[in-house]
């Protein structure tokens, strides 16, 4: 026997042995799957996801690189999640769009996705269970923060609960990046590195953003000024729109949320998900 050929019966027997051990992990997916259902649970957990994908790059001593064992398990945990649920993603079109590419990034090729017109379709789609998640840019490189998502944030009870990002193709480096929000009715668990969007509404004078944000200064919490929005015509409020670090649940117990209110008109959580690694 050649060694090529001794080399490919090890492959066979290796293949045979992946075989096993992916239906085994399959047939545990399904039960978590199950166990989900019957408590009411979210199918999606993107703080579980990270936490995965974290460990397998820890554990990745090569030869294969990082951004090919990501390639790999999205595709093993999509398949694990067409198993727990005939889950559903809705995102916008047309095919192939750069909302369905980062869709299909997100969550594989296993999972079955509904195109929508517009950003509000998606919205739609979700609350009223058409879909399980959405899928919404957020920003586009080289056209900035899409308004459409943040108004749709904002009038609607949905929360962001991941986030993905595409770079900018060859030739479109000076465009920066896209970046996508994966919605649900829920956020996920705290991952460890979280940020969470909020939505602060703040009358237009002098100083008032100032005094507004003195929370996050008196915490410690770094925040990213993300964009604002006029209030509705009439109105002398606007809306800003900021990313804070940490989960909500740790927003929530350093009480920030009820110092933001005493100093902003009104304050909404949109969103909760992990960096982006």
């Amino acid at each position: 026997m050649s060694e090529i050929a001794q080399l490919r019966g090890k492959i066979d027997a290796l293949d045979g042995e992946l075989i096993r051990l992916l239906n085994e992990r399959a047939s545990i997916a399904k039960e978590i799957g199950e166990l989900k259902h019957r408590e009411g649970l979210p199918i999606y957990a993107p703080e579980r996801e990270e936490s995965l994908l974290r460990s397998v790059l820890e554990k990745n001593q090569g030869p294969l690189s990082p951004e090919s064992i990501r390639a790999i398990y999205r595709e093993i945990m999509s398949a694990s999640l067409a198993l727990e649920k005939d889950i559903c993603i809705a995102c916008v079109g047309p095919s192939g769009s750069p909302t369905h590419q980062a869709a299909r990034d997100k969550f594989g090729s296993s999972v079955k996705y509904t195109l929508t017109q517009n950003v509000q379709g998606v919205f739609n789609a979700v609350t009223t269970g058409q879909a399980d998640c959405g899928v919404v840019p957020i920003e586009e490189a080289g056209h900035g923060i899409v308004n459409a998502t943040l108004d749709s944030l904002a009038e609607n009870d949905l929360l962001a609960c991941a986030q993905i990002v595409l770079p900018g193709g060859a030739g479109q480096e000076d465009r920066g990046a896209s970046r996508m929000l994966v919605l649900a009715k829920s956020t996920g668990a705290p991952s460890g590195n979280d940020v969470c969007l909020l939505m602060l509404r703040i009358e237009d004078k002098p100083g008032a953003l100032l005094t507004a944000l003195e929370p996050f200064k008196n915490h410690k919490i770094n925040l990213d000024h993300f964009a604002s929005r006029r209030a509705m015509r009439g109105s002398k409020d606007a809306f800003f729109f900021v990313e804070a670090d940490g989960h909500l649940r740790d927003l929530q117990a350093s009480d920030i949320l009820r110092n933001l209110s005493m100093r902003c008109r009104a304050v909404k959580v949109l969103g909760c998900y992990p960096k982006i690694q």
